[in-house]
């Protein structure tokens, strides 16, 4: 409903890249912790504030349409002045989501610079192939043509 009353107006473009924006950020919001948390509490603030903005904007251009001439310069002002924040606005949330996944990035490669699953995966990896080379070697002790020379 909300996405209908800015459809057509100079709010249209902003919303679609604050829908990318904020379906990639909730794609991951979960796995922000720690000392990202108010940063996602805070986007979730700044999206109301945008979609709300938004609306405002399609609003002045739908008055702009019936409005006298006396009063049209001043909606006129006010409304590229409304669109100007909204386009700032969304940038700073598209810069605020990349911020984001570059701290996740960062977060999962602290301590030692791979991944603790790979590290685990790895370490685990040479443990079995270690055991299945000692089972190689006691199994060649055993075999009796290996007795004889």
């Amino acid at each position: 409903r909300a996405r209908m009353a800015v459809r057509g107006s100079a709010a249209a473009a902003p919303w679609a890249r604050l829908d990318r924006a904020s379906l990639t950020l909730a794609g991951f919001a979960d796995q922000l912790t720690g000392p990202a948390d108010p940063a996602v509490l805070e986007a979730a603030v700044a999206e109301r504030s945008l979609r709300d903005l938004a609306a405002r904007v399609a609003s002045v251009e739908k008055a702009l349409r019936f409005a006298p001439d006396d009063s049209r310069p001043a909606l006129e002002t006010a409304h590229r002045s409304l669109t100007e924040h909204l386009t700032g606005g969304v940038a700073a949330y598209e810069q605020l989501v990349a911020v984001a996944a570059s701290y996740l990035a960062d977060d999962g490669r602290i301590g030692g610079g791979e991944h603790s699953t790979v590290s685990q995966l790895n370490e685990a990896t040479e443990l079995l192939h270690g055991v299945a080379a000692s089972l190689a070697d006691l199994r060649s002790l055993g075999d009796p043509k290996r007795l004889q020379h």
